[in-house]
């Protein structure tokens, strides 16, 4: 494994220019390191969880518990036929007068509230601390709790991930190695996101689980301290361990630009799910005619590929309108409503 690039300094100017279009993580030390949040995180448990009251209206958010094993992941329970967390709905005040009873006990079971929107949850929160890289359209998410490990998964969108409080490690590797990750389906996992079902990467037995040595040649690490932030691109994998015992506080950021004129760049995994739904009862002869043309179609047609046609006649091929965008999607969801 190796170490994450870092940069100190990043305006929003360098971030556009040279982060974004790299396509590879990068950890911005001290990014957010005037936030009022951080400086309550870095006061303590006690500062910080009276600081996040005072933004706090009472909504219940989700909570996830779970047992204190060794691997300390909200994952997959043995056999992959659940999980191994319980989950429920608890306002912020009885979620942070739990975690301070936690912080008494020399083995506590993993508490947190993840991926809870700033704005519903915490309003005013956002605007207090605001991400420096972003506009202000881009909703910031949450994430609170004592020591835990989120497994090895990929999103789809953009993401900058800030520390208030605690530490993070993160384990990042490319897309490229996901047949080597142990991905449970795409359509059965303990969150919207595609995961591995390794509880923890860097603890895993080699025995039951071969190829992921020859991943983790490829995996970049980082551990941020309060004030840090990490850019992770879309689809890399990455495996987040909250590693201070009592409270860790994380500031979250995920985008995507508008794939049309009027519409969210939103179709990828569903793109995917519908591609494995379509093919899976094909013989392999034929999964790999079907291979080839998405390897043209989808990903090979562009630039020299498409000199033969005229720029205004390449169609789907080429750029769309909003109205165009609009009866293609169209045309294919009743091809989907006419196969249902």
């Amino acid at each position: 494994m190796q170490a994450m690039r870092e940069l100190a300094g990043v305006t929003r100017e360098r971030f556009e220019r040279e982060v974004l279009p790299a396509y590879e993580p990068v950890v911005m030390r001290g990014l957010v390191a005037g936030w009022p949040l951080v400086a309550q995180g870095r006061a303590g448990l006690e500062p910080c969880l009276r600081y996040l009251m005072g933004f706090d209206l009472g909504r219940p958010v989700d909570a996830l518990l779970a047992r204190p094993d060794p691997s300390r992941a909200f994952g997959f329970a043995p056999g992959l036929d659940g999980f191994n967390f319980a989950r429920d709905k608890r306002p912020y005040a009885a979620l942070f007068e739990q975690l301070w009873r936690y912080s008494h006990f020399p083995e506590p079971p993993s508490l947190a509230a993840q991926s809870a929107l700033v704005a519903e949850a915490l309003p005013g929160l956002e605007q207090a601390n605001a991400c420096p890289l972003l506009d202000a359209t881009v909703a910031p998410r949450i994430w609170t709790g004592n020591r835990a490990t989120v497994p090895a998964h990929f999103d789809d969108s953009h993401n900058v991930a800030c520390v208030a409080a605690g530490r993070r490690r993160f384990t990042l590797l490319p897309p490229q190695c996901a047949p080597r990750l142990y991905l449970a389906a795409p359509d059965h996992a303990p969150t919207p996101a595609p995961m591995s079902v390794v509880p923890d990467l860097l603890q895993a037995d080699p025995a039951c689980f071969p190829l992921l040595a020859e991943a983790l040649e490829q995996a970049l690490v980082a551990e941020l301290e309060p004030g840090d932030a990490i850019y992770i691109p879309p689809l890399w994998f990455h495996q987040v361990e909250a590693l201070a015992p009592h409270l860790n506080v994380l500031m979250n950021y995920w985008w995507r630009p508008e794939a049309a004129p009027g519409r969210r760049d939103d179709l990828h995994l569903a793109a995917l799910r519908l591609a494995m739904l379509a093919l899976r009862h094909l013989p392999d002869a034929e999964r790999e005619g079907w291979r080839a043309l998405f390897d043209h179609y989808v990903f090979g047609a562009r630039d020299a590929a498409l000199a033969h046609i005229p720029e205004g006649q390449r169609h789907l091929f080429g750029e769309l309108d909003a109205e165009r965008d609009a009866a293609l999607r169209k045309d294919i969801a009743a091809r989907l409503g006419a196969g249902g």
